[in-house]
């Protein structure tokens, strides 16, 4: 089996894995029934399109789950014909399907004016809009929506909603949704169109290495979008640590950057600190917002995060030992961390500047159950533990960046 293959079958299974996870989230927490819809929904279409490679089937699958869940019954997807210069009509839901292979212009229409522009629109009073299209057939149309969809950096299609029912329209929410699914759809095109342009240039035998490096770039790059998308899931669940786990990569990036460690190394940093606290999924809410002092079971359970994070990436074959910097990031020098009480230079150099910029982070930043301590008394945390619970080394570095670097945390 090729790597590629492995590393697709290995992400779909820790999507399903997360899904089970949120599923059970759903079961037993008090937010809105929608809000885990939609992270469903969300995680159910990933698996769907890492599973496919042909462009338009995973429309197909896009363009049915987004409109189910903003309940809009009519829904296109337009490619573009780069020979024409047309957007195309290949895919769709409700009255659409009736216009299949249609040429839109650009600038024409709702859905040409967003090919024209490179962004979103939404607008909820089609008829009396001075952009509307002039073709007749459209003139069901109520309100209408409609992404861009690209790839390395151009567009290749756009897909959209409508309603042609009386008084209905796109919020807010329906536009957060789409445009998660306009990401993730972006993900999924550039993974078939770097898997088509690679199979071409296998067949080339003076082009395959430049195109097999070219494709384990773009790889990487796919892997990393997957990582920002299951760090969000992980802030949607915590809102009020929304900014931890960017805030402690950028510190841990600093720092490995100040003691001089490769672009390969701070990379590694990077993409462990993204998702070091994705094991946070399996633990209730209530328990990581809890006001006041948790219980010694309660903490037990807030615990298991690090070994829940490196079950559920340690199959993804990242280049980095991003696994087990999730797994160790809470052990200490002294041998009284968790989850396996690891002493010294057993626990890996990432794991110990990400245990530090975690510290840092946590005490200097708000949080809902207790008053902010602030920089000063984070850094004095970790000064009168230096070499006891965390590397001497790293907290060195880390005053030293606060201290002479000026690095701040800027909520």
């Amino acid at each position: 089996m090729h790597s590629e293959e492995k590393a697709k079958n290995h992400l779909i299974n820790d999507l399903l894995r997360l899904r089970q996870q949120l599923a059970a989230s759903k079961a037993s927490e008090t937010k809105p029934k929608s809000h885990y819809d939609s992270l469903l929904t969300l995680y159910d279409t990933a698996i769907d399109l890492i599973s496919l490679l042909d462009v338009d089937e995973l429309m197909e699958i896009i363009i049915s789950r987004v409109a189910g869940l903003v309940k809009a019954k009519h829904g296109f997807f337009c490619r573009y014909n780069h020979i024409a210069d047309v957007l195309e009509l290949k895919k769709a839901v409700g009255f659409y399907r009736e216009h299949i292979g249609f040429h839109v212009k650009r600038g024409a229409g709702l859905a040409g004016k967003v090919f024209q522009i490179g962004s979103p629109m939404a607008v909820n009073d089609y008829q009396s809009w001075e952009g509307r299209h002039p073709d007749s057939r459209w003139d069901t149309i109520r309100a209408i929506t409609a992404m861009p969809l690209t790839f390395e950096g151009k567009i290749i299609g756009v897909f959209g909603l409508a309603h042609i029912e009386h008084g209905k329209k796109f919020g807010n929410d329906d536009m957060i949704v789409l445009t998660c699914f306009a990401a993730l759809a972006n993900i999924a095109l550039t993974n078939a169109g770097l898997s088509a342009c690679l199979q071409k240039e296998l067949d080339r035998r003076k082009e395959a290495e430049k195109k097999l490096h070219q494709g384990y770039d773009q790889l990487q790059e796919t892997f990393a979008a997957t990582v920002n998308a299951l760090a969000s899931a992980v802030e949607l669940k915590d809102p009020y640590t929304a900014a931890h786990q960017r805030w402690v990569t950028r510190l841990a990036c600093a720092l490995a950057a100040e003691m001089g460690l490769s672009k390969e190394h701070i990379e590694g940093v990077r993409m462990a600190g993204l998702i070091h606290d994705i094991g946070k999924m399996n633990v209730p809410v209530e328990f990581l917002n809890k006001p006041g002092r948790l219980s010694d079971i309660e903490y037990d359970i807030i615990k298991i995060h690090p070994q829940s994070g490196y079950d559920i990436v340690r199959e993804i074959q990242f280049p980095w030992p991003v696994a087990q910097i999730v797994l160790q990031h809470h052990e200490r020098m002294d041998g009284s961390g968790y989850p396996h009480r690891l002493p010294g230079m057993e626990i890996l150099l990432e794991a110990r500047l990400l245990a530090v910029a975690d510290v840092v982070e946590s005490m200097a930043s708000p949080r809902p159950y207790r008053n902010v301590y602030g920089i000063e008394i984070a850094l004095d945390e970790i000064a009168k533990n230096r070499g006891t619970l965390y590397d001497t080394e790293v907290v060195d570095v880390c005053l030293r960046v606060f201290q002479e670097k000026g690095f701040q945390f800027e909520y």
